[in-house]
């Protein structure tokens, strides 16, 4: 196997300003929009019960729109592919509650759902960014089998400067009976390319947000909550390259659920081969935190999952749809368990 270090890649898009002498972040204007996401369906008569075990799943899904306007490349073979490949997957992982990143619609999720053995009888997503929802290609999606008791987006396409988070974050919350209420928050966090002091600024920013939120909602409930965030954050702490990165520290307080397990268990991000420039050691992007009363009882998080499937490691320029790629991360999951007294 070549070796191609993040830590090389980044030097060389990193424009003159050595890490060691940015350690604070870069700043950001402007508010968060608050936004409810836009409805995609709703089946009330399809929800399922909250049982003893809840699951939790997040899947970056890569590109997945629905085909209009969106080049030469995205065909309908290759989209009914793609959703083919993922629904088998999300299937096989049967979560409770999903959450998808690099969706582009209602019209897309619709496809996935339809694609599906057992389709979701709610979905949501995002309109971050823009005030035509239609011309964002990296929304979020929550497809779940219960009810939400509430929905957010922490949208940041209305912010400024170089601190400036990605996307935006969604929530989603749950009751869970009995005075417990499942807050589950889905993040894609800025990427590595480019000056790494400004991905970590805008990485550490969106966390801090989010940290700020999931501080105000403990504040204001009368009973417990359970927090989970789920999310592409473009970080894997135990890597050495890593060492020194700043992007989550706002929520160091709460348990990383990927964090002392081994990394051919914890790999969510393959090496995909075929072009020495774009080949990258296996990584743990897709991460799982526990916050809130999420690890301690009657509700508690088990350990987390990962289904590695579905990515074409052999071609790098394989497409989404093409040639038995589905994506380029593998799905996760997590159950969040009730004991008995």
């Amino acid at each position: 196997m070549k070796t191609i270090r993040w830590l090389t890649v980044w030097a060389a898009l990193a424009v003159g300003v050595p890490f060691a002498q940015a350690q604070s972040n870069l700043t950001y204007t402007g508010e968060v929009l608050l936004d409810p996401p836009k409805e995609a369906w709703s089946y009330p008569s399809k929800a399922l019960p909250v049982g003893d075990r809840v699951r939790v799943a997040f899947y970056n899904i890569e590109n997945f729109t629905d085909g209009e306007g969106d080049g030469p490349d995205r065909t309908e073979e290759r989209i009914q592919a793609q959703a083919r490949g993922a629904a088998e997957l999300i299937d096989e992982m049967d979560a409770d509650v999903l959450i998808l990143s690099e969706v582009e619609n209602v019209a897309a999720i619709k496809i996935l759902n339809r694609a599906l053995a057992k389709p979701y009888p709610f979905g949501w997503i995002s309109a971050y960014g823009a005030e035509d929802w239609k011309n964002q290609k990296m929304n979020e999606a929550v497809l779940s089998r219960f009810p939400a008791t509430e929905l957010m987006e922490l949208d940041f396409g209305h912010l400024a400067g170089s601190g400036r988070p990605t996307r935006g974050i969604l929530r989603a919350g749950f009751d869970l009976g009995d005075g417990h209420e499942l807050v589950v928050y889905g993040a894609h966090l800025k990427s590595n390319y480019g000056y790494r002091p400004r991905n970590i600024s805008q990485r550490n920013n969106a966390m801090q947000i989010m940290a700020k939120d999931a501080r105000a909602l403990q504040k204001k409930s009368a009973g417990k909550v359970e927090l989970l965030l789920l999310g592409d954050t473009n970080v894997d702490p135990e890597a050495p390259e890593f060492a020194g990165d700043w992007s989550m520290d706002p929520i160091r307080s709460w348990a990383d659920l990927w964090r002392g397990k081994p990394l051919h268990e914890r790999t969510t991000i393959p090496t995909r081969y075929g072009d020495s420039a774009k080949e990258f050691p296996p990584a743990s992007f897709d991460r799982i935190y526990a916050g809130g009363d999420a690890t301690v009882t009657p509700w508690v998080v088990g350990a987390p999952g990962v289904l590695q499937r579905g990515v074409n490691t052999k071609n790098v320029n394989a497409l989404p749809g093409e040639d038995g790629h589905i994506s380029d991360h593998f799905p996760v999951w997590v159950d969040l368990h009730r004991e008995s007294p």
